[in-house]
């Protein structure tokens, strides 16, 4: 653990070793139970049809090769966006060497945490369906998330030297990690340096500043905005 408030918590998951399905690091007023990068993998790299007791995201930070949603087949490019919900059968084959970035949602209904088969664990209970922002539209909001997904967007964010995002109070949830070099980020006064697979989780409400010191890659992943009280 890096850093701890009452609306943020900042963590690296290489040195915290956070396994994929570990369900208990995050904080209960964020969306998602993991937030993790990969490093490059070989050309070849895929998944085999599976399903989870869980919400899964994936962004494509780089390489190209196809997925499948269910029966539907997709293209994968640079920042391509998947959202696989509970239920969903999922698979995908790299034809290059790719990077990769995953979020996990909080384990439901059975709660089986590990790649489930059709053959093996019987046919899922659909939740929803999925949906992939081809990477080259892949640039702010997602246009039509439906009722079950958590997130409004998830993308990558390229920094230059001297590059800064401010805002004075962040209107929903919001979660960076570094893929590439470090970042300087002030959040609700506090200042620390993220480097390559540091995650911070901030919630709504609180004061942001990101400053590049250097050029720098990073992957965002905004919650949906909460109903207005009242």
């Amino acid at each position: 653990m890096k850093l701890s408030g009452e609306r943020y918590e900042i963590l690296s998951s290489k040195d915290a070793n956070v396994d994929y399905w570990q369900q208990d690091v995050f904080p209960d007023w964020a969306a998602i139970s993991l937030f993790r990068t990969f490093p490059v993998e070989p050309a070849g790299s895929g998944a085999e049809p599976h399903y989870h007791d869980t919400d899964e995201f994936w962004l494509f930070r780089e390489g190209r090769g196809e997925l499948w949603l269910d029966d539907t087949r997709y293209d994968i490019t640079p920042n391509t966006a998947v959202y696989t919900p509970m239920g969903v059968v999922h698979r995908f084959q790299m034809f290059t060497p790719f990077k990769n970035t995953a979020i996990v949602r909080p384990v439901e209904g059975r709660k089986r945490i590990e790649h489930l088969s059709v053959e093996s664990d019987g046919p899922p209970q659909p939740t929803a369906p999925g949906f992939v922002v081809d990477g080259k539209d892949n640039s702010g909001a997602f246009a039509d998330p439906g009722p079950r997904c958590p997130l409004s967007e998830l993308r990558m964010v390229d920094f230059t030297a001297g590059e800064e995002l401010t805002e004075s109070e962040l209107r929903q949830n919001e979660h960076w990690i570094v893929t590439e070099g470090e970042l300087r980020i002030t959040v609700d006064g506090v200042t620390v340096t993220l480097t390559e697979e540091d995650v911070a989780l901030l919630r709504a409400g609180a004061a942001r500043a990101i400053h590049a010191t250097a050029q720098a890659q990073a992957v965002v992943a905004r919650e949906r905005l909460l109903p207005a009280s009242g």
